[in-house]
């Protein structure tokens, strides 16, 4: 049966099934193209104040009152970070720890209009047949932005021996994958810390995750 389509934006026009098909197919592989493995490149600021002893380098988590509030959600965050603290040289500990570690995570979409959305994708599919309308469709996945703050700071004095904050803007949305990522690429650096902005890229694969040059 032959009918016709239209999004909000006025973007998808057809009439006829097989060419929406079609989109449909190169929208998908464009997408898990590359599924098994995925390069997140994030942007990275990192800072140490004074001299962190990793000899001694355990640490519990800290958390604000909004963290507090929704204790599930930053827990299920605290363990996902609790692997990727490990691999920095930092150990979780019940009790007695030298450090604590501040962990804020924000997600979001990135609309169409926002500045820091970027066009990977564009074009045209299909061609028009005698009597029937063009599709035109934009290529491109919807995005995310993904920003990751963290704070080590002395557990006696209270001092930040150690802040970083990363971001990582990407079409693929699956927290549990994405985060830890961006996490890593923020502790990257630690202990000493890069004192500037950085770009760190980290391949998730059937392997796990590894950072890249």
């Amino acid at each position: 049966m032959v009918g016709e389509l239209s999004d909000a934006d006025g973007l998808i026009r057809m009439r006829s099934p097989c060419l929406l098909l079609f989109a449909l197919l190169v929208s998908a592989f464009a997408l898990s193209g590359c599924a098994s493995t995925r390069l997140i490149d994030s942007d990275v600021r990192s800072f140490r104040s004074g001299s962190p002893d990793m000899a001694a380098a355990s640490y519990q988590f800290e958390r604000l009152p909004s963290q507090q509030a929704d204790a599930a959600a930053q827990a299920q965050r605290e363990s996902w970070a609790a692997t990727v603290l490990q691999r920095a040289g930092l150990t979780l500990a019940d009790q007695g720890a030298r450090y604590t570690v501040q962990l804020g995570v924000a997600t979001e979409q990135v609309s169409r209009g926002d500045a820091s959305f970027r066009r990977h994708w564009g074009g045209f599919v299909g061609a028009p047949l005698p009597g029937q309308t063009l599709l035109i469709m934009p290529l491109e996945p919807m995005h995310y932005r993904f920003q990751v703050q963290v704070l080590v700071r002395d557990a006696k004095s209270r001092e930040v021996v150690y802040e970083a904050s990363a971001q990582h803007t990407g079409p693929w949305s699956d927290q549990a994958n994405i985060l830890p990522a961006v996490l890593l690429a923020a502790m990257r650096d630690f202990p000493q810390g890069a004192s500037g902005s950085t770009s760190v890229k980290v391949e998730i694969g059937p392997g796990g995750m590894a950072l890249r040059p």
